[in-house]
């Protein structure tokens, strides 16, 4: 039967199936390591270290202190004194979620920045508290990368986010093509008249397998049907034992060797 069109298609869409689920979710573990990889790199550094090499700008944002306040309420303290970092404060806006005041502003190093570490404080007039920052001014790229929180980024010396987002994308798609070829390897064996076993049990005197009716007539508890394997070829007679709730069990001689991914024949071909 392994000549037979049917059994060759059927066979192409189960490797096709197969290879583009194991793929997919390959890309989905990858994209969730990205994740995590991201998440804990967050964590570990803060949303309070602003990192940049001499010469760059990193624009941040903050809560105000009261609802109108004016672009001379703020001003920013390095701790130690840094010449070369720069504080710049671009203006105001309401916040997204509950329309409350926020600022925004950049903190910039001179092309002749010396690398260190500053600690930043931004102070409102009217008030008495001040929000924190980390500065990291890195003396140059091969630095940020080695120093970097995120595993990925000193590997690869790209932030986890990219890979992650790619990642998840391809997962996504080839998990989308997992779904039609499955779809299309299913009515292939519905037109074979197969189902897929999914579940062996080996006992003392017989194997019993475990398949889904998946529309087709269920035989009659004793009748015999053919096992083959996944590549079309007959290896076994089962008989038919009992139907549960759309779940068909079999047995098989316990001398013979079925698999999950072995189909049984639950109607013959004409």
């Amino acid at each position: 039967m392994t000549e037979n069109a049917l059994w060759k298609s059927t066979i192409a869409l189960r490797g096709r199936f197969r290879l583009c689920g194991r793929l997919s979710a390959v890309f989905i573990a990858t994209a969730l390591l990205c994740l995590a990889d991201g998440l804990y790199a967050s964590v570990r550094s803060g949303a309070e270290v602003l990192e940049l090499l001499p010469g760059e700008t990193v624009m941040f944002s903050g809560p105000a202190s009261s609802q109108n306040p004016l672009m001379s309420d703020v001003s920013a303290e390095f701790s130690p004194v840094a010449p070369d970092v720069h504080f710049r404060l671009d203006g105001y806006f309401a916040s997204y979620w509950f329309g409350s005041a926020m600022w925004r502003a950049a903190v910039y190093a001179e092309s002749d920045a010396r690398p260190g570490r500053y600690e930043m404080r931004v102070r409102f007039r009217a008030s008495a508290n001040a929000q924190k920052f980390l500065v990291v001014v890195w003396e140059d790229a091969a630095a940020r990368q080695a120093g970097a929180a995120s595993v990925i980024q000193r590997l690869m010396g790209i932030a986890p986010v990219a890979p992650g987002v790619a990642c998840g994308l391809c997962g996504l798609l080839l998990g989308i093509l997992t779904f039609f070829w499955g779809r299309n390897y299913l009515d292939a064996l519905t037109k074979l008249g197969c189902s897929e076993i999914f579940r062996t049990s080996v006992q003392e005197e017989d194997c019993r397998v475990f398949c889904l009716a998946n529309g087709l007539p269920i035989p009659r508890d004793g009748s015999a049907c053919l096992v083959f394997s996944p590549k079309g070829e007959e290896i076994a007679q089962a008989v038919m034992r009992k139907s549960v709730k759309g779940v068909l069990e079999l047995v098989t001689p316990v001398d013979v060797r079925v698999k999950n991914g072995c189909l049984a024949q639950l109607r013959r071909q004409p």
